[in-house]
């Protein structure tokens, strides 16, 4: 058992190589693709040989229990002496086959005696017949008659040579398809693997935390690219997300500042002046206003974040914009008339849309109330009510069109509107209104003005009468 100890080693390394190499793709994918293809091209050379050898076989057996069935029905007909003297002649013109004879006083046929040892038809025995100085084999069987005994045979060398030269043939095959199915496989398992390695590099640079790295795409249009095209989608959309919440960040440092910084001053000045002068409700007021206005800023991101992420609870059932727009205009009255500033209401063909009403008449208001602060003193607002939604124009400064996108971040705020009260949730509100609702908001600029359209459905909406109708954006005069 000496040399059991010297093979251990050797078949412990051999698993432990094996283990090593399943663990990779691209060996397991050379294995399981060689693998297909061997019992691909295996079943194609079974089937070959079926309709090849196996078909030739098959034949001579059927022409071999044919002759015997033939010879026994001719035994049974014909007299003893007419049927020796036919078989004698067929075995003189049967070239392919032996045919012999043999009772208890003849040896009729190819062979001066029947072997023995051969078994009933139709199961067929191997046995050797001396042709000159060459042995060949042959497959009979033999058929039991009244008087003697009949051998019907085949040779069985040329069908010996054509399966050895099949079988070399099928094993040069076999042999050539695992080469080829190695290097296919590992060419191709190499190219996925190329390609997933793109995957995870582009990876590893984002998680070092540079966001701005893609996928490459060949644009083959394969599904590795409909990959890399989803994947860089996301990409961009978190990088976004963090560069919101980058902006968030600053946006509330540098806004939320400024009113905690005055009530610190507030609550600090009041403490001080406590023992000469006590605290009064007209000291308290400012300081609750300034939390106030916090609060209402923490709450409007709250509510922001529950209409991007589809969390608020809302039933849609018809409203009629003209109604809100007009309780919309009403609050806002007294500020616009502060502001020396006119509020145009076209109402003309408006039809009534699904949606939530304290919603709706959320985003109406915070569109005007946007319009009327940064429009300016003495600024013309222009509110128009369409089958989508509502558009608001005016003719104050405007936003530059580099600026449109940005001003829909929350806590974005333009450096020209620094110094106007707000905290840059106006125009986030609104569109996460529209897209709760399905719809969307656009900005364009008039030169000088804004236009800010606001579309609650993308696709339909419900006229007056109650029909479902296709919609589209009002256009301004």
């Amino acid at each position: 058992m000496t040399w059991l100890r010297f093979l251990k080693p050797s078949v412990a390394s051999a698993i432990d190589w094996w283990t090593a190499r399943f663990a990779s793709f691209a060996w397991r994918f050379t294995v399981l693709f060689t693998g297909i293809l061997l019992l691909l091209i295996s079943a194609i050379i079974f089937v070959l040989y079926q309709l090849s050898i196996g078909e030739i076989s098959r034949s001579k057996q059927q022409q071999l229990n044919l002759i015997a069935q033939q010879q026994q029905l001719l035994a049974g007909q014909l007299q003893y002496s007419e049927f020796l003297q036919q078989l004698s002649l067929q075995a003189e013109q049967s070239r392919d086959w032996i045919i012999a004879y043999q009772d208890s006083e003849v040896a009729l046929g190819d062979l001066s005696r029947v072997p023995s040892h051969l078994q009933g038809c139709p199961d067929l025995s191997s046995f050797l017949v001396a042709q000159g100085d060459d042995l060949r084999v042959y497959s009979g069987c033999i058929v039991t008659l009244a008087q003697g005994t009949l051998l019907v045979a085949f040779d069985e060398e040329d069908l010996y040579f054509l399966q050895q030269r099949f079988i070399n043939a099928s094993l040069v095959s076999l042999l050539l398809t695992i080469i080829l199915g190695g290097f296919s496989g590992r060419y191709l398992s190499k190219q996925l693997l190329r390609r997933i390695k793109r995957f995870n590099q582009a990876a590893a640079v984002v998680q070092g935390g540079n966001w701005s790295a893609r996928v490459p795409s060949t644009g083959r249009g394969d599904e590795f690219d409909l990959l890399a095209s989803n994947i860089n989608r996301m990409l961009t959309q978190l990088e976004h997300s963090f560069q919101a919440v980058s902006g968030v960040t600053d946006a509330i440092a540098h806004d939320l500042r400024t009113p905690l910084g005055r009530l610190r001053l507030a609550l600090e000045s009041a403490i001080t002046q406590t023992p000469q002068e006590p605290i009064t409700a007209t000291t308290l007021e400012p300081m609750l206003k300034e939390l106030d206005d916090i609060l209402h800023t923490f709450s409007s991101m709250l509510e922001l974040s529950r209409l991007e992420h589809k969390q608020a609870r809302s039933s849609f059932q018809e409203v009629d914009l003209q109604k809100i727009a007009d309780d919309a205009i009403e609050l806002l009255q007294p500020i616009v008339q502060d502001r020396q500033q006119s509020i145009l209401l076209d109402a003309s063909g408006v039809t009534t849309i699904k949606g939530d009403r304290s919603l709706v008449f959320r985003a109406l208001f915070n569109t005007l109330e946007n319009a009327s602060k940064y429009g300016g003193n003495g600024a013309t607002l222009k509110l128009s009510l369409n089958a989508m939604g509502f558009t608001v124009a005016d003719n104050g400064p405007g936003i530059a069109t580099e600026f449109h996108d940005k001003v829909f971040q929350r806590l974005y705020r333009l450096e020209s509107s620094r110094t106007t009260p707000g905290y840059g949730l106006g125009l986030p509100l609104v569109k996460a209104i529209a897209e709760f609702h399905g719809g969307d908001v656009e900005l364009s600029n008039l030169s000088p003005g804004l236009t800010v359209t606001v579309r609650f459905r993308k696709d339909r909406s419900i006229s007056a009468n109650g029909r479902e109708t296709v919609g589209t954006t009002a256009a301004f005069d």
